[in-house]
């Protein structure tokens, strides 16, 4: 009877799928370099989707994994496939997989160093709460590596933002490989220890994907004196001031433009900072200040409107912005230069502009009144001039010079005292016209002289 109930017991022992339970693995390769993917081949016969793969987390990240399994021949079959990337270079062991009862061997894999370097830092190493610093990342390869840029960085209580990528060919130990560069703007929210925690970066060589690892950053930031005001920035800050217009009209609105890179600076802070006096004659209006981006990089625009009030107001005046050097530990200002003002005023340039109109205008009456009778008398010089040249006889010249003269003379001897003419020349005129005895001249050279008289007469004379 005994017998029979001990040959029962080891047919139910052996029926029973928990206590014949067994799992062995395996893995595909047993040396690799670092960043080089390996298999893992879990074999069971029993589902193995509950297998627990969390010992292997502390030098391995476990990429993926699949089960797949049916029955053959009555039996249960489960294989489970992992991809599994090192997290460091060594002799490294993975240790036993246990599900129920079952546990697999434990399997020994060497990892040989990588030619690729990874190093990650901040600058300055000990930065201040809320002072700006940077968080570098540098990657050497030999130039056969394609690189996805690292995102979602784990960082606690810090403010980080990305700028733009570099690379470039370097010498190290003699050879050329290609530096490549990430950076971001940190700024740590509160003192104390802190730490950045990179993702394990993807590569591609040949169309392998290979994963890096990179160690965290840690340090440590300073707390910030108590006495300093929460919205003065830490660290100087670069401005950008934009250029004012040559001329501004008087009572138009025009505005001074501020560009203010320093990470922490809120828009309260940054209308709370800004320190100036504005000349008198000089209305300001409320500040704007807005969030923008240049060249990746964001800032805060300060828009300072005013309009003049006086012509006499010559420039915008300095605007100072305290912040707090972590180096001198003293609250420290940076001055933005006076800009010059060439303020205009539209009515009063108009009206002076009518007034020199207006002037103008009327020196030019004036001078046309004055003008007209000149002309007038130049006109019947030249009229006369012409009739005196016309004459063809002796006769003629004597009523050129008389009647038809512009003063109207009665006789010759008056226009020789209104033309100044010399004795001789009327002597000679009234005997060749009368022929009283040979003249001393020709009568040609007589109206030449005459003619020559009246073009040396004076205006006021016709």
């Amino acid at each position: 009877m005994v017998k029979y109930i001990i040959i029962a017991l080891l047919f139910t022992l052996a029926t029973n799928p928990a206590a014949a339970a067994r799992l062995s693995a395996a893995l595909d390769k047993q040396a690799i370099v670092l960043g080089e993917p390996i298999q893992l081949r879990v074999v069971g016969n029993t589902d193995l989707g509950p297998l627990d793969l969390a010992p292997l987390k502390n030098d391995f990240e476990v990429f993926s994994r699949a089960v797949s399994g049916g029955t053959q021949n009555g039996k249960v079959q489960s294989v489970l496939d992992a991809t599994l990337y090192p997290l460091r270079a060594g002799k490294l062991i993975l240790p036993a997989l246990a599900l129920g009862t079952a546990r697999s061997q434990p399997l020994k894999l060497e990892v040989q160093p990588t030619k690729v370097s990874l190093r990650a830092w901040i600058s300055p190493e000990t930065p201040m709460a809320r002072e700006p610093a940077t968080l570098h990342l540098e990657i050497r390869d030999e130039g056969d590596l394609t690189w996805s840029a690292p995102t979602q960085l784990d960082a606690p209580n810090i403010h980080l933002r990305a700028q733009t990528e570099t690379t470039r060919e370097v010498q190290q130990d003699g050879v050329a490989v290609r530096l490549r560069e990430y950076r971001w703007s940190l700024l740590a929210l509160k003192s104390g220890g802190q730490s950045v925690t990179f993702p394990i970066l993807d590569a591609y060589k040949f169309g392998q994907r290979l994963r890096y690892p990179v160690t965290a950053v840690t340090f440590r930031a300073l707390p910030a004196p108590a006495y300093l005001p929460l919205y003065l920035p830490i660290g100087q800050p670069t401005v950008r001031a934009e250029p004012l217009p040559p001329e501004i009209f008087l009572g138009r609105p025009a505005s001074r433009v501020l560009d203010i890179d320093a990470p922490g600076l809120s828009a309260e802070g940054a209308l709370k900072s800004l320190q100036f006096d504005p000349p008198r004659g000089m209305r300001l209006y409320a500040p704007s200040v807005a969030p923008i981006q240049i060249d990746g990089r964001e800032r805060l625009r300060v828009t300072l409107s005013f309009a003049a009030e006086e012509t006499d107001v010559s420039a915008f005046p300095a605007i100072n912005l305290p912040y707090f050097d972590p180096k001198t530990q003293r609250i420290e200002t940076l001055m933005i230069p006076a800009a010059r003002l060439t303020v205009r005023d539209p009515l009063r340039e108009k009206i002076i502009a009518a007034g020199f109109i207006l002037l103008a205008v009327l020196c030019l009456s004036w001078l046309g009144a004055k003008a007209w009778p000149w002309l007038k008398r130049l006109r019947a010089k030249r009229a006369w001039l012409a009739r005196l040249d016309a004459a063809t006889d002796a006769a003629a010249l004597y009523r050129v010079l008389t009647r038809d003269a512009p003063w109207r003379a009665n006789t010759l001897r008056q226009s020789a005292h209104t033309l100044k003419a010399d004795t001789q020349l009327t002597n000679s005129l009234e005997r060749l016209r009368f022929g009283a005895g040979a003249p001393e001249i020709s009568f040609a050279e007589l109206k030449t002289a005459w003619r020559n008289i009246g073009m040396q007469a004076p205006i006021s004379a016709f």
